[in-house]
């Protein structure tokens, strides 16, 4: 007799509707002695065990059933999946064959063996299941969106949108998966008009939004509309706050805009509310806490590589070593380059840390036994800031990679100087201000000094170039309008832009409508893509008058700038990263380059290229005088960096 046949058998499936296992179980097990050899009631217990997660005695059950009735497919079909949740694929793989052998019709034995083929890796001969799958079920939408992402793995995205946009049609439940998948592919493919529509419609059906919300922020990232970006990314934010990635993300861009930076400092210390803390054995240091001690230093950065960050260290890291300092490295980037290549031999000891997880280099910091840790990244994409949360070093500063607070409360300081971090602007941080007496930063030239400079073009050219080569998020809306004015004022006049994403059509369309829309014709414009250091540094002998940035300020932009004799007008504002081109021009006695407001920036930008000779002896006073300065004489910097670390070192030892 069939269990189907027991008056309890409609109970137990009443039970399994509403998820009542525990019941179920006691239900089923009251008539085990009479169906010991009923393929139906061992495969039903084998469910219920299943669901209970009871994984060998739902096999159990299973296989019983199946050795009962080889021909009770259902059982096999249920041992399969419960192999494949159980991550057992090859034994998942293996009995959906058989099954195959028995029936080669049944469209789910088909799709169950590409999702595991997918699982595997093995995208071909998932694509080749999925195909019969199809070809079977033509109305599968889930069939045609797992080809759909087979074909995407191995990047044939002609046939990947070919099947995502048939799971489309087929679309019942209005899934917003498929449309997400497809804007994934035009972001890869570059065309995010299109990858922008997807995400949008996306928007609109069922799913998870908060990873629509990443990826839509994502493409407009990539054609630089920061504002929309930045609206996006703060919906996701609302609702996966924890996503501490996507949070990263939104605080790298905040400070583009001036509304971002008044709330940047909020919104970093949630970040810091979100990491998650965990247990550390933390040896007891005091015995080392004297005053005269050899320090171990220890910096922390993704950017070990021909970067900012590199130039920023290159040439200090051999006389910080003679100042009773041992040097240790933390590189958070497996690609390497000449500028690794440097730093390797100029550091005491150098860690490539990308593949530590928090938890194994929190313990690896603790075992070097740094007392004070440097981290050089902030929120760019390989930051390791939950690190610090976990407090691992006595001292902890953020510096020169990431120009704003941590939000990070065990950080005990941010370093900057007089003008870039003054007392009157200290609620912008969450540390304190460590202020060094001359610049908070330090170009390395040596890899740069033979540049050959030149006078100012105005002189031969008979017209003035205006020049910016900054990041283009930083190139706002605002400082659009404000470069129009001046160029409007100053007819006989081009404005030079310069950076690697003019590779991308879709930004220079967008700066020349912004431009347009603010009367300046394109034919004003001089749109360059990047080139190698040297030859991106020899285009600023192109240049009369650098312009800066705002609210965001160039960093590195503006000590190239200098280092090649270009004057830089830039507008102060109240944070360290509106303050860069303040502290460079203060240090390079250019104080009248310091423009208050808007308004003045304007007027100075007319007023200084009305008389181009007295521009080209700004430009050779700032070549003989700028290579003396704190910005590039790295035994100044040196000094005044060291003296710094070793004054908070003694303050740590008195009051501990």
């Amino acid at each position: 007799m069939s269990y189907k046949n027991n008056k309890n058998f409609n109970k137990l499936l009443d039970l399994f509707k509403s998820s009542e296992f525990i019941l179920a179980k006691e239900l089923i097990l009251e008539d085990e002695n009479k169906y010991n050899s009923d393929p139906v009631f061992y495969n039903l217990l084998g469910y219920i065990y299943d669901q209970l997660g009871d994984v060998a005695v739902a096999e159990r059950n299973y296989l019983k059933s199946i050795k009962n009735d080889k021909k009770y497919y259902e059982s096999k079909f249920n041992l399969a999946i419960l192999y494949y949740k159980s991550k057992n694929l090859d034994k998942s793989k293996s009995t959906f064959l058989e099954l195959l052998k028995e029936d080669n019709q049944d469209f789910k034995y088909y799709f169950n063996l590409g999702i595991i083929c997918c699982d595997q890796l093995i995208y071909e001969e998932a694509i080749k299941y999925l195909k019969v799958c199809c070809y079977i079920n033509s109305k599968s939408y889930e069939a045609h969106h797992q080809l759909g992402l087979a074909y995407e793995k191995i990047r044939n995205f002609t046939q990947a949108i070919k099947y995502y946009e048939i799971a489309n049609k087929l679309n019942l439940n209005q899934l917003a998966i498929t449309l997400n998948n497809l804007g994934n592919i035009y972001s890869d493919l570059k065309n995010y008009e299109k990858s922008i529509e997807c995400f949008e419609k996306a928007l609109k059906l069922n799913g998870d939004k908060s990873l629509i919300y990443t990826n839509i922020g994502i493409a407009y990232n990539e054609v630089g509309d920061v504002k929309k970006l930045l609206y996006f990314w703060k919906q996701g934010l609302l609702l996966n706050k924890k996503n501490l990635i996507l949070r990263q993300r939104y605080l790298f861009n905040l400070l583009y805009t001036f509304e971002g930076i008044h709330s940047y400092k909020e919104e970093a210390i949630e970040y810091r509310n979100n990491i998650i803390h965990f247990d550390i054995t933390k040896k007891d240091i005091s015995k080392n806490n004297y005053l005269e001690k050899k320090l171990n230093i220890g910096f922390v950065s993704g950017d070990f590589k021909e970067h900012p960050v590199s130039f920023f260290l290159m040439d200090i890291l051999s006389i910080l070593k003679k100042k009773n300092i041992e040097l240790f490295g933390y590189s958070s980037l497996k690609v390497e380059d000449k500028y690794t290549e440097i730093l390797k031999k100029e550091f005491n000891y150098f860690f490539n840390v990308e593949s530590f997880s928090d938890v194994e280099l929190c313990k690896k910091i603790l075992e070097d036994k740094i007392d004070i840790l440097i981290d050089m990244s902030g929120y760019t994409n390989k930051t390791r800031l939950p690190i610090f949360a976990q407090k691992i070093s006595p001292i902890q500063i953020i510096w020169a990679g990431w120009l704003a607070s941590s939000g990070i409360k065990e950080i005990d300081y941010i370093l900057g100087d007089p003008w870039v971090t003054p007392e009157e602007y200290k609620d912008f941080y969450v540390e304190k201000i460590l202020q060094l007496p001359k610049i908070w930063c330090h170009l390395s030239t040596s890899d740069i000094k033979n540049l050959k400079t030149s006078d100012t073009p105005a002189l031969k050219n008979n017209y003035i170039t205006f020049g910016s080569f900054n990041h283009f998020h930083k190139i706002n809306e605002e400082v659009i309008k404000v470069w129009s004015k001046i160029l409007l004022l100053v007819p006989n006049s081009v404005l030079f832009l310069k950076h690697f994403q003019m590779n991308n059509p879709i930004y220079k369309k967008r700066i020349k409508e912004e431009f347009k829309k603010n009367k300046i014709n394109s034919e004003r414009l001089l749109l360059d893509v990047n080139s190698k250091r040297e030859d991106f540094l020899l285009s600023y002998n192109n240049v009369d008058v650098a312009l800066d940035t705002f609210p965001y300020s160039g960093g590195t932009t503006s000590f190239e700038t200098a280092w090649m004799g270009v004057p830089l007008l830039t507008l102060a504002g109240e944070a360290f990263i509106s303050r860069c081109g303040v502290s460079i021009n203060i240090n390079l006695n250019q104080k009248d380059w310091i423009a208050k407001n808007t308004e003045d920036y304007i007027s100075k930008a007319v007023e200084f290229t009305k008389d181009p000779k007295k521009l080209n002896s700004i430009r050779f006073y700032l070549r003989e005088n700028s290579r003396k300065s704190a910005l590039f004489n790295s035994s100044v910097f040196a000094d005044d960096f060291s003296d710094a670390l070793r004054k908070v070192w003694y303050n740590f030892v008195k009051n501990n």
